[in-house]
């Protein structure tokens, strides 16, 4: 006789997603590698958000979302790979997150994350990470993209969040902890300078925050004399484009030819 062995992949994209698809009459979402190419294989079957309206109306009800079927069995599935000790896919991760949101099931994805029966991994910081961004009724996604992204080093969305959060305060001394000179600190400034209510609130914001990029600066200089450039040297800030606020980046203005 002969034996079909279906993998995590192929019931995502041949069983769950088109049942998917049948029951919500979703549209303009690619089941095949031919019409998803150059996408990573995660986002092929990726399902959108909701809509803002659906969220919003879900909120204000009484009763919580009943959970559907397909999530069901989907979620079913997941646990009896991990009840055989087999990690889950991150195919299969990924969709079952996104079923999650689709469906309203937050509660549920919540539960799933704080007890790790969906993995930390770059794909699922770069889905929550898109939730806290755009859903303001998911304030519980700010904290858990934090905590999943600095458990498996994604600092990069840890500073983005810190500015999406209005945590100006606390970028900068992040940056130095972590050694991440990349983050365009100008990115900063200009949040701050756009940001009226905090510039409001205290008026020394900018001139506090420059103050710790000048300190940052001048360690780095410090550390690379002294240390000639070691592995335990501080690296200087990425001060691109923030002349505006620290007037001595400014290119010198040749004296003139009398």
């Amino acid at each position: 006789s002969h034996q079909s062995i279906l993998s995590e992949n192929h019931m995502v994209s041949q069983v769950f997603h088109p049942h998917l698809l049948g029951v919500t009459g979703l549209t303009g979402i690619s089941s095949g590698a031919a019409q998803a190419e150059g996408l990573p294989p995660q986002d092929r079957w990726r399902i959108p958000l909701p809509s803002v309206e659906a969220t919003q109306a879900a909120a204000v009800s009484s009763r919580p979302a009943r959970s559907p079927y397909v999530q069901s069995v989907v979620v079913a599935y997941l646990r009896s790979l991990l009840g055989m000790q087999i990690l889950p896919h991150k195919i299969l991760q990924c969709f079952v997150f996104d079923v999650c949101m689709y469906f309203q099931q937050e509660q549920t994805l919540q539960q799933l994350l704080h007890y790790h029966v969906l993995l930390d991994s770059p794909e699922l910081v770069a889905r929550l990470k898109e939730v806290a961004t755009t859903r303001i009724t998911s304030r519980w996604a700010v904290q858990a993209c934090l905590d999943m992204a600095l458990r498996i080093d994604e600092l990069a969305v840890v500073g983005d969040l810190l500015l999406h959060t209005r945590q100006y305060l606390d970028l900068v001394p992040f940056l130095v902890n972590q050694r991440q000179p990349t983050f365009k600190l100008s990115r900063l400034l200009s949040c701050i300078e756009a940001d009226a209510d905090a510039r409001a609130d205290d008026p020394e914001l900018v001139a506090h925050v420059v103050s710790e990029i000048r300190a940052w600066a001048a360690e780095a200089a410090a550390s690379a004399t002294a240390s000639s450039l070691s592995s335990d040297s501080i690296r200087a800030p990425d001060l691109e484009d923030c002349a505006p606020w620290m007037p001595e980046l400014a290119p010198a203005v040749p004296a003139a030819v009398c």
